[in-house]
């Protein structure tokens, strides 16, 4: 197991490496925390963990700064214009989060690239004016999020109208998206803005993403590159059965046994089986050890999701060097010493 837990590190290495916490991601670390799984299961949950990553569902800060330039030479061309300075004069980014968040993160690294490809920083950004709209972030999950701030900013600043118009443009940008969340979103925006079909329209109002997780059961052959697990306990029903807040999207908490259609995410549909089995039981695990009713109740065995939905969560498999999303399933990321776990991807300024 030593040289796989040090394969995963070379992937995994600088996550929190901006952060000065005093974590370092190691072999010892990642021997660790999976030795707190069953001991049948620790070499299987490395080997299958080490074969996901391989997929690029990790992104390290250099890998990032190397998305983001692209991003910015395909909006450039996207809107028409001949360079990126021309582009980044008439451009706003929208930074509507708290400064440690993921957005502000990734306008200091868009600044750096700036600076380093082109001799300008994003200083110069709408000087002479602003056509262009630009939102960043780093995962779009159930989208809630983007979807609040996207209405405040448009409402604020009186943009609906010139936007149908095409007077003005707003692109968003993902490293990750999750496609049931973001057809949901897309759909919510409609009704939030009077059943305003400019948000379904994919050439108006564009969402683009380096990775995208197909988690919509109901799209055509989604690939499933989360943890999305099948029903194979009835242990499972009582879970669902305990989650007394939850009312809706109960249909969507297994997905069949004939999907996906062809694996090739895991390394195989066995071992897909196994590991989402592993996840899901140690992740109840974990949540039957909480004492407050009301925290236990806002948790997921597989990641966050609303709290209205009667999942398991929301299983993402997505992973950048600075933060690990709480909608990940929790035996990545938990860390309470009363429940004697500790995740393999530390949070960073959040609470679990």
């Amino acid at each position: 197991m030593e040289q796989i837990a040090e394969n995963i590190v070379v992937i995994t290495k600088d996550y929190h490496s901006d952060y000065d916490e005093g974590f370092v991601m190691s072999s010892k670390h990642v021997l660790d925390w999976v030795n707190q799984f069953d001991e049948q299961d620790q070499e299987f949950v490395l080997s299958e963990l080490l074969h996901i990553l391989n997929q690029g569902v990790y992104i390290s800060k250099e890998k990032a700064k190397e998305i983001l330039w692209e991003f910015l030479n395909k909006a450039t061309t996207f809107f028409g214009y001949q360079n990126v300075e021309t582009f980044m004069r008439e451009t706003h980014f929208i930074n509507s989060q708290a400064e440690h968040k993921s957005q502000s993160i990734l306008l200091s690294l868009i600044n750096d690239i700036m600076l380093n490809k082109t001799g300008f920083t994003i200083e110069i950004c709408g000087s002479l004016g602003v056509k262009n709209y630009i939102y960043l972030d780093d995962v779009l999950a159930s989208g809630g999020t983007f979807k609040f701030a996207i209405k405040k900013f448009i409402e604020e600043n009186s943009l609906l109208k010139p936007l149908i118009n095409k007077e003005l443009r707003i692109l968003s940008f993902f490293f990750c998206t999750h496609s049931w969340g973001l057809d949901n979103t897309r759909y919510s925006l409609k009704k939030l803005f009077g059943d305003e079909n400019y948000f379904l329209d994919v050439a108006k109002f564009p969402i683009g993403c380096y990775y995208k997780i197909e988690n919509n059961l109901k799209g055509f052959n989604p690939k499933l590159n989360l943890v999305y697990p099948e029903k194979s306990k009835n242990e499972y029903d009582a879970y669902l059965v305990s989650l007394e807040n939850a009312s809706v999207q109960s249909d969507k908490a297994y997905r069949k046994a004939t999907q996906p259609s062809q694996e090739a995410f895991f390394s195989s549909k066995e071992n897909r089986n196994r590991l989402e089995q592993i996840f899901l039981d140690k992740g109840i695990e974990i949540i039957s050890k909480i004492q407050d009713e009301t925290t236990k109740q806002k948790h997921r065995p597989l990641g966050k999701t609303y709290p209205s939905y009667k999942t398991f969560g929301t299983g993402t498999l997505f992973f950048t060097w600075r933060n690990i999303s709480n909608t990940c399933p929790i035996v990545l990321w938990w860390d309470n010493q009363a429940h004697n776990w500790k995740g393999l991807f530390p949070l960073y300024n959040r609470g679990n």
